[in-house]
């Protein structure tokens, strides 16, 4: 723990292989009772389709980064480099990561990226149990022909795979999410149950509306394809569920009760359920005595995640905040420290109430937190 001293970044090497010299760089996530906090990448590119890295890396990767749970995402209509393999088989990059991932304790999903133009755009398929099926709904002479994509979803469907449509913004002619006639009909027929909200560096907030509205899993993916390289402190956006425990079936249970958050660039998105207890838990308040008319409130950020705050309303007593709108943040795993004057008129408890500015429980809607003191 660090007391308002900020570290230096340090370049994080890409790592190839296994063998590799490994500098760990994980997002710690507090404890949050009755859960196991999974760190999540559900859409990753390899060789294996139009990534630039063998599926091992990816393995090493996450491993680095201190992640539970990856899906190599394949596309099946897209493979510029088949030629320079011999296996044809859309299940190959899994089946290569496979025994790294056991070995490892990374829990690897099997997955597919289903790939038509927009609309209606591009899913993934997670938890599948054969990708080669979904080849047999491509259009030869137009691969990126996006009619029978309620056939092609029901494939996946009959897998009991989880099913969420990437970047909605993606290939759109105004770079915007749109909300077109075949996903109101496919979201009908049961065949989507997510959305990515953030995609690589992006969050769309009409996206994170929608989830809201339609009951849709937040879902956030770094969407990788070239190697993976970050500083110290930087973290890949990801999808932070809310599990009952570390293992596939949780994963899966998890996402189909919409128990997600959606995390970019130290910003968090998600329903208030899981919000509240991911941040009322990452901080940690003790308040010491100065004299019978001052106190001071030490808040702790337990968290990988640096928290930024901004006062709302205080009741009974006056903070002195160093900033004239009232905006402070607590570093990952730093303590901040507040005096607060009691007012001379004032008998009761004070209360200090505060929005975190980087978690958002709807478009524009910070959660809001109180403190007593």
């Amino acid at each position: 723990m660090k007391l308002r001293i900020y570290s230096v970044t340090v370049l994080v090497s890409t790592i190839f292989s296994l063998s590799a010299q490994v500098v760990k760089n994980e997002l710690k996530l507090p404890q949050v009772d009755g859960y196991t906090l999974l760190k999540c990448d559900f859409h990753v590119h390899t060789v294996f389709s139009d990534g630039a890295v063998w599926p091992l890396t990816r393995i090493d990767e996450a491993i680095n980064e201190g992640l539970d749970a990856i899906a190599l995402t394949e596309h099946i209509e897209y493979r510029p480099k088949l030629s320079e393999f011999t296996s044809k088989d859309h299940n190959r990059s899994y089946e290569l990561a496979k025994k790294s991932a056991e070995a490892n304790d990374i829990l690897l999903i099997q997955g597919t990226e289903i790939t038509r133009r927009m609309a209606p755009g591009h899913f993934n398929a997670l938890f599948i149990n054969d990708a080669n099926p979904f080849g047999k709904y491509v259009n030869k002479k137009d691969s990126r022909d996006g009619l029978n994509i309620a056939q092609t979803l029901k494939e996946a469907d009959k897998q009991d795979a989880f099913v969420f449509w990437n970047h909605p913004w993606f290939q759109h002619p105004e770079n915007r999410s749109e909300w077109a006639p075949v996903h109101e009909q496919i979201f009908r027929d049961g065949l989507i149950s997510g959305i990515e909200v953030v995609n690589g560096r992006r969050y769309d907030e009409t996206v994170f509306q929608w989830c809201l509205d339609k009951n849709l899993a937040i879902i956030g993916t770094s969407d990788v394809h070239s190697p993976m390289a970050l500083e110290k402190g930087q973290h890949r956006s990801m999808t932070i569920v809310f599990a009952k425990d570390r293992s596939l079936d949780a994963i899966h249970q998890a996402l189909k009760e919409r128990k997600t958050v959606a995390y970019c660039r130290g910003s968090v998105y998600g329903r208030e359920a899981q919000i509240r207890p991911l941040i009322e838990n990452a901080l940690k308040t003790k308040i010491v005595t100065v004299s019978p008319k001052k106190v001071r409130m030490e808040i702790t950020n337990t968290s990988g995640i640096p928290i930024q705050l901004r006062e709302v309303t205080t009741t009974g007593c006056s903070p002195k905040i160093q900033s004239e709108t009232g905006e402070f943040t607590i570093g990952a795993e730093e303590t901040v420290i507040l005096p607060f004057s009691k007012d001379p008129e004032h008998n009761g408890e004070c209360t200090f109430v505060i929005h975190v500015e980087n978690a958002l429980i709807a478009p524009k809607s910070p959660l809001s937190v109180v403190f007593k003191i």
